[in-house]
């Protein structure tokens, strides 16, 4: 379910303790559990993941960390599978009018700040490993949500990549970033079949502002993982991005940046 078909409110929440407390504890107790990777989600899991975006019951972290140590659940897998599931349960239940909109945008400020500390826990706690690969990380304009593009981002830093993050930055200040600074390659997050245009335009942008024509990927919500070529073939025809992806592997690997995507792999 894609978000940006709605308009909905940008619900922020202060720094939250109790929040920032789970993150250091989940990432610093089970950072790496038998070399884990994203599975079959637990049902008490995801559902205890769902009451705390939908309440922010600070009580409800401390069920959520017991019942993530007694199944032995990787942090990664938390980040990577638990957290985009409930994202997509909101949206349908937005979707279908079984919640409204204030309720749709506190839980996912909730989650986003969930996301948010548990990426800093992450880089506190030393788990990634240092390299030299460095991305700009855009969304196109039009877009009203950032979660699909800080997911991305902490999958990547996790993996080594630097990540600099400029959502919907102003033109003269993308110029200025990218006069400054040598990328191996700009990811763009685009939602859905809405965002064509504004990923076009953006683009552009890009390839008139960019010195060093650098490989532009795109990915999000409107690269579905059962698209096929001919859809890839269409949305890069469309846009002018060099590659269409979700695979991040994939994405590194075209960028140049093969040491790190064979451990995204």
């Amino acid at each position: 379910m894609d978000m940006s078909s709605k308009a909905w409110g940008g619900a922020a929440l202060a720094d939250d303790l109790p929040v920032r407390r789970f993150a250091l504890r989940v990432v610093s107790e089970l950072a790496r559990v038998n070399g884990a990777r994203p599975g079959v989600p637990l049902v008490e899991l995801s559902a205890a993941l769902m009451r705390y975006a939908r309440t922010g019951d600070p009580a409800l972290l401390t069920t959520l960390h017991a019942e993530i140590i007694r199944r032995r659940v990787a942090a990664e897998e938390i980040m990577d599978l638990y957290l985009p599931l409930v994202v997509r349960r909101i949206g349908s239940d937005w979707h279908d009018d079984r919640i409204d909109v204030l309720q749709a945008s506190m839980a996912f400020a909730r989650l986003q700040s969930l996301l948010r500390e548990l990426g800093k826990a992450w880089v506190s706690d030393r788990v990634g490993r240092a390299s030299d690969g460095r991305i700009l990380l855009m969304l196109p304009r039009g877009e009203q949500h950032t979660l699909g593009a800080m997911f991305a981002a902490n999958q990547l830093r996790r993996i080594g990549v630097s990540v600099k993050v400029m959502l919907i930055p102003p033109l003269p200040s993308l110029k200025d970033t990218l006069s400054r600074n040598r990328f191996h390659g700009i990811f763009i997050s685009a939602s859905n079949e809405t965002s064509l245009q504004p990923s076009a335009d953006l683009v552009r942008e890009l390839r008139a502002a960019d010195p060093g024509n650098t490989m532009i990927v795109l990915g999000g919500g409107l690269v579905s993982r059962e698209i096929n070529d001919n859809d890839s073939g269409r949305i890069a025809a469309v846009t002018g991005a060099d590659i269409v992806t979700n695979d991040i592997s994939c994405a590194l690997h075209a960028c140049g940046i093969q040491q790190i995507s064979a451990a995204a792999e």
